[in-house]
């Protein structure tokens, strides 16, 4: 069963919009996934609440680091195959390490340069933690919120200050769609979308099927351990 992180010192870099795309994308593959929600705010739990809400996909709040481990314990009881945690957007939120071991961490950022410094504040929080468990853990970043008519050199000047530090970036960014925000003011997935009528749903779901196809690529390695071990 995989375990996911979300992480990112600063707030407003998708992290919350990440994270639940990342799960509907599994759920749609047949999925059972199970999203933690420990930003205080609740947005997924706000999410939930909704109509719509995949059957194969759970949300459980745990506004405080301590309520972590017994969100994990109650998502487990609903046997997912997929943990993904969305931490609150701030450094306070790297915290989560303490409380349940990862399969992989990623830190979604938008093309700024601010944004490249607090992803990379991220990426050695990690490899710290990782340190302390006597591991390494994978890293990533994920371009977030890219306007479509951006072309990717424009995002030159962020990836090379990324590259620069060896930090990893997921091949598939995630663009700017006004599908992926309507999510979260009508609930459901992509496919009530589709069916409320809503333009740009396909190449959202495009989108959304690359990126999963990008992080299950990311964390092959350590399931090939994991079930060598």
């Amino acid at each position: 069963m995989p375990n996911i992180a979300f992480i990112s010192p600063k707030g407003g870099a998708g992290k919350t919009t990440a994270a639940l795309l990342l799960a509907l994308g599994l759920a749609e593959r047949g999925r059972r996934v199970a999203l933690i929600d420990s930003d205080p705010n609740k947005p997924l739990v706000r999410w939930a609440g909704l109509p719509g809400r995949p059957e194969r996909l759970s949300v459980h709040a745990a506004p405080t680091v301590p309520d972590i481990r017994e969100a994990a314990a109650e998502a487990r009881r609903l046997g997912p195959e997929w943990t993904i945690v969305d931490t609150e957007g701030s450094v306070r939120g790297a915290m989560v390490f303490a409380a349940l071991r990862f399969d992989a961490v990623i830190t979604p950022l938008t093309g700024s340069a601010m944004d490249a410094v607090e992803a990379i504040k991220a990426s050695e929080l990690v490899a710290s933690f990782g340190k302390r468990q006597g591991n390494h853990l994978p890293h990533a970043c994920l371009m977030s919120r890219v306007p479509a008519a951006l072309k990717p050199r424009s995002l030159g000047a962020v990836v090379a200050q990324l590259r620069a530090r060896e930090i990893d970036i997921l091949p598939t960014p995630l663009i700017e769609k006004e599908a992926f925000r309507a999510l979260f003011e009508v609930g459901g997935g992509l496919g009530g979308l589709e069916r409320l009528g809503l333009r740009g749903v396909a190449a959202a779901r495009a989108n959304v099927a690359a990126y999963v196809d990008a992080v299950t690529a990311m964390i092959a390695p350590a399931q090939a351990l994991r079930r060598a071990g």
